[in-house]
């Protein structure tokens, strides 16, 4: 499976700033070697509304729903643990995670930021990332649940994350 998949949704689901609205054509030519036709859609519907959008609207769209919604905001561990000392944990355990796998973690953001793990994903074999996002999975899908109710269109990038995610094998509970 396309693993680039992830590194494209992690590189969309960043603070959105000018490079970003540079790189939206290139992105756009990128989607093409995307195998997956319904990964490939949601990935054009979401650039296709970046694009009928000022950069400012774009922030603050992210920041309304990224930076402030509890529910939504994209470190996973926060979901479930909030600022409890546990977390502090999870998140050391995620950081040893990826040195494991060789994968270098800065101190510019947490571990447990999405984009962070998808761009883990996007450099490990497919039995690794499998086996991380599935330990996040449910914060990861209640996230999605929020931006559809909200009609977010970051709800398309994940619609093609667990799109992704399930053509590489990824089975998910029905109880979330």
């Amino acid at each position: 499976m396309n693993q680039s998949t992830y590194q494209l949704i992690s590189y969309l689901l960043r603070y959105p700033n000018e490079q970003m609205v540079e790189v939206l054509p290139e992105i756009e030519r990128e989607l093409d070697t995307i195998e997956n036709t319904r990964v490939r859609e949601n990935l054009q519907k979401f650039i296709t509304e970046t694009r009928n959008i000022s950069l400012d609207e774009w922030i603050s769209h992210y920041v309304d729903h990224f930076d402030f919604g509890r529910l939504t905001n994209l470190y996973v561990t926060y979901l479930k643990l909030g600022e409890q000392r546990e977390r502090g944990l999870e998140l050391l355990k995620l950081k040893k995670y990826y040195e494991a796998h060789g994968f270098e973690v800065t101190d510019k953001e947490l571990p447990d930021y999405l984009p962070v793990i998808l761009e883990f994903c996007s450099s490990v074999p497919v039995k690794a990332s499998n086996e991380l996002l599935e330990m996040h999975d449910k914060a990861i899908k209640v996230i999605q649940e929020k931006l559809s109710e909200n009609n977010s269109y970051y709800r398309f990038l994940f619609d093609a994350l667990f799109i992704h995610m399930e053509g590489n094998g990824l089975t998910f509970s029905q109880e979330r």
